[in-house]
C-alpha cells in the first residue's frame, strides 16, 4: 500500500468524512458491493479455482511494473487521496475469467480502495481479452440492488474529482457512480467522490503557497547544483 500526501482538512471535508462513514455503515450488501468490509470482499473472490489475492511477478522488469502502476486510473487524482493514517488501504485482487479454472492469464484485476474498512472506489482491469459490453452491463447490475443506473454526460460531471458516465439513483438519491475506460471499469461511491471534490478545493487554495515554498529551495539550491561549471 503506497502513502498518499495528507491535505490539510478543512471543516467541510471533516463533515464530509462523517457523512460518508456514515451511509457506508447503512450500506446493505444485498443492495450493492460498495460499502462492504474487506472479509465481504475476501469472501467472494478468494475461493478456490476463482480468485487469489493479486501480487506483482517478483520477476517483472522494475519499468514494467511501473508502467501498470501508472495506468491505474487513480493516478491524476492520487494525490488528493487519504493516506493510511486517515483509514485509507488498498488490496488488489485476481479473479479468474474461466469457469471453475484458476486462471492466470485470463481474467480480473481488481483494485479495491477501503475506507474506514468499508470498500469505497473499485477497479475492474479485464486482462487477457478486451472488456465488453455485457460483463461491463453484468458487474453494474450485481451492484443497482431496487435501484436504477441512469447515463450521466461527461459535461455534467462539473463537481466531480473521479469522473462517470453512470449514476446508480437520480439527484439526492444518487448513491454510487462508474465510468468505462479502456479496458478498465470503475465503480466508487458517490459520497468519496464528494470527498475527493472538497479535497481538491482544498488543494487549489493552497497551490499559490507550494509554489512559493518551491521557488524558495530551488533560489537556495541553485547555488550548489551549478557548482563546477
Amino acid at each position: 500500500m503506497m502513502v498518499y500526501p495528507a491535505v490539510a482538512r478543512p471543516a467541510r471535508v471533516g463533515v464530509l468524512l462523517v457523512f460518508v462513514l456514515g451511509m457506508l455503515a447503512a450500506a446493505s450488501p444485498l443492495e450493492a458491493r460498495i460499502g462492504d468490509t474487506p472479509e465481504q470482499m475476501a469472501a467472494r473472490i478468494l475461493q478456490p479455482n476463482l480468485g487469489r489475492n493479486f501480487s506483482w511477478p517478483r520477476d517483472m522488469p522494475e519499468r514494467e511494473r511501473e508502467r501498470l502502476i501508472r495506468e491505474v486510473p487513480v493516478q491524476p487524482f492520487v494525490h488528493l487521496l487519504p493516506d493510511a493514517r486517515e483509514g485509507l488501504r488498498e488490496q488488489i485482487f485476481w479473479k479468474s475469467a474461466l469457469h471453475r479454472q484458476l486462471s492466470n492469464d485470463n481474467g480480473w484485476r481488481v483494485h479495491v480502495y477501503f475506507f474506514n474498512n468499508r470498500s469505497v472506489l473499485e477497479l475492474y482491469r479485464r486482462v487477457g481479452q478486451p472488456l465488453n459490453d455485457f460483463e461491463v452491463n453484468g458487474i453494474l447490475a450485481r451492484m443497482r440492488g431496487s435501484q436504477t443506473w441512469h447515463r450521466v454526460a461527461r459535461r455534467d460531471n462539473v463537481d466531480s474529482v473521479i469522473g462517470y458516465d453512470f449514476e446508480l439513483g437520480e439527484g439526492a438519491q444518487a448513491t454510487l457512480r462508474a465510468r468505462r475506460q479502456g479496458d478498465w471499469l470503475i465503480i466508487f461511491h458517490k459520497g468519496f467522490d464528494d470527498l475527493l471534490h472538497a479535497r481538491k478545493q482544498e488543494w487549489e487554495a493552497t497551490e499559490a503557497q507550494r509554489r512559493a515554498e518551491l521557488a524558495v529551495r530551488q533560489e537556495r539550491e541553485a547555488p550548489i547544483s551549478i557548482e563546477g561549471f
